[in-house]
């Protein structure tokens, strides 16, 4: 037997494996490229028949490994959620908004969105839905006919197309090096003043007037949004809200007093201006997850700005509830307003510190290009750290921001009666899609955020469209109602 073939065949077929994580990590790769690939590993193989003279068991090993790396290469590309993602490696900045491109370069980027919804999304498994397919039709004859295209209006007709989803999850954003923010901000929410008009319009007549450039499951978190946007330069430019003469901002605070401003361009900073501006300190060091023990209300109150499932987070929950234990505490309380999601692990950690044998979980349906892979039994078995079981009662806090994973938290304490809920309901439904994948497109650099999977409910029984909360009141209240249940 040539040894030569057989090494040859074992190293090519390594490194055309490599391809993959070459592209989560490194760079993108065309999918045709990996259909080149498999015939050039079978043409490795015919080789080794022709030449190698090797015995039976040598051609069927190599054989096996032929087509077990075949089917890796080509699954690993054409059903790979993650494949040319930037999910892993990030990518260079978005191109500023008032930079224009040309109608090719604009329908190229779209065509690029297009193609990753339809290899990606759920709702896309069995092609392209018609209502989207109506919108795209409509987004490339109003670019046909812009006189000019820059890249705030690239983003405009891509969210226009994406908005038609209703999938708070799948949405265009930018990177830009430099965002400019409203000098106002800080001190106004200091002393609790909402934003409640802009130029005399309402918030919700000004997402009504926006309604195709957001994308979202509820109104509250498309205003969420839009509240985020009119807080910088950057997001008025892509509402393309006329600044030359200022634009008025009605502010109301807690006694029901209302104020208008008029800000101009030069009324939004940098960050490092703002910070400056507003005298505030910031330190590498600010946790995303802490607690703090008021020992007067028996209370232990943790406090979770984004859901990190890491070495600090168990940490810190064990340290917390060796506290509780210690002391006596008889109250629990996670305050997960304005977290905006991340690793839904951390809601199962914490249930692991609560008296319940097993509890109700949601289940899911992974899309893997033309396959779709059930996930999740309904129901989980929960291993309890024993020596630190906490049998008190459990209060979560919530906003319209708490979305994704931390509406997952709500969630889990609501629907299995493990907690009592307060404040707003999360900006997310339960049963939807979501896990994303993001992608960047080449020509304007703007991202794209794709759902991979969809999601039912722990709670099926349920008739909520949302995780109502047991106590309803404004976020910014949540903290004083909860104290008044102590």
């Amino acid at each position: 037997m040539k040894k030569r073939y057989v090494l040859l065949s074992i190293i090519v077929d390594l490194l055309m494996i490599g391809l993959i994580p070459l592209n989560l990590f490194v760079l993108s790769i065309p999918e045709w490229v990996m259909i080149v690939v498999a015939v050039i590993l079978v043409g490795i193989l015919v080789l080794f028949y022709m030449k190698g003279n090797g015995r039976w068991i040598s051609k069927v090993l190599l054989s096996l490994l032929t087509i077990v790396s075949c089917i890796t290469v080509l699954f690993g590309s054409y059903c790979n959620p993650y494949w040319n993602s930037v999910m892993f490696r990030g990518g260079p900045d978005t191109l500023v908004y008032d930079t224009e491109i040309t109608y090719e370069e604009a329908k190229a980027d779209i065509d690029c969105a297009m193609q990753d919804l339809r290899k990606t999304h759920p709702a896309f498994q069995n092609g392209i839905p018609m209502e989207v397919e109506q919108e795209y039709q409509n987004v490339m004859t109003q670019l046909q006919a812009a006189e000019t295209i820059d890249v705030a209006l690239v983003k405009q007709k891509l969210q226009q197309i994406l908005s038609v989803l209703g999938d708070g999850h799948t949405c265009s954003y930018t990177v830009f090096q430099q965002y400019h923010y409203l000098k106002d901000i800080y001190p106004r929410s200091q002393e609790n003043w909402q934003l409640v008009q802009v130029n005399g319009m309402t918030l919700e007549q000004l997402l009504e007037e926006y309604n195709s450039l957001y994308c979202y499951e509820v109104e509250s978190w498309g205003i969420h949004m839009l509240k985020q946007d009119l807080s910088t330069l950057e997001g008025l430019t892509f509402l393309k809200i006329p600044m030359e003469n200022g634009i008025d901002y009605t502010y109301e605070n807690p006694q029901g007093l209302q104020e208008t401003v008029t800000y101009y361009a030069e009324d939004y900073v940098t960050y490092e201006e703002y910070m400056a501006l507003n005298q505030i300190s910031e330190s590498e060091d600010t946790p995303f997850v802490s607690y703090s023990i008021d020992e007067d209300r028996s209370l232990a109150l943790l406090t979770l700005t984004s859901c990190q499932y890491n070495e600090v987070y168990r940490n810190c929950l064990k340290e917390m509830f060796t506290e509780v234990q210690e002391k006596g505490i008889q109250h629990v309380a996670v305050d997960i307003r304005d977290n905006g999601g991340g690793n839904s692990l951390v809601v199962n950690e914490f249930i692991r510190y609560l008296e319940t044998e097993s509890y109700q979980v949601e289940t899911s349906v992974w899309r893997l290009g033309c396959f779709r892979l059930p996930l999740g039994s309904g129901t989980v078995q929960n291993k309890k750290y024993t020596d630190l079981t906490f049998s008190g009662d459990v209060y979560v806090l919530t906003s319209v921001g708490s979305f994704s994973s931390a509406m997952m938290f709500a969630e889990y304490m609501k629907d299995n009666q493990l907690g009592t809920v307060i404040g707003e309901a999360p900006g997310n439904t339960p049963s939807g899609y979501g896990d994303i994948s993001v992608f960047r497109l080449p020509n304007t650099g703007l991202f794209m955020q794709v759902s991979t999977k969809e999601f039912y409910r722990a709670d099926t029984d349920t008739q909520e469209l949302l995780v109502e909360p047991d106590i309803e009141c404004d976020a910014d209240d949540a903290l004083e109602i909860l104290y008044q249940q102590l």
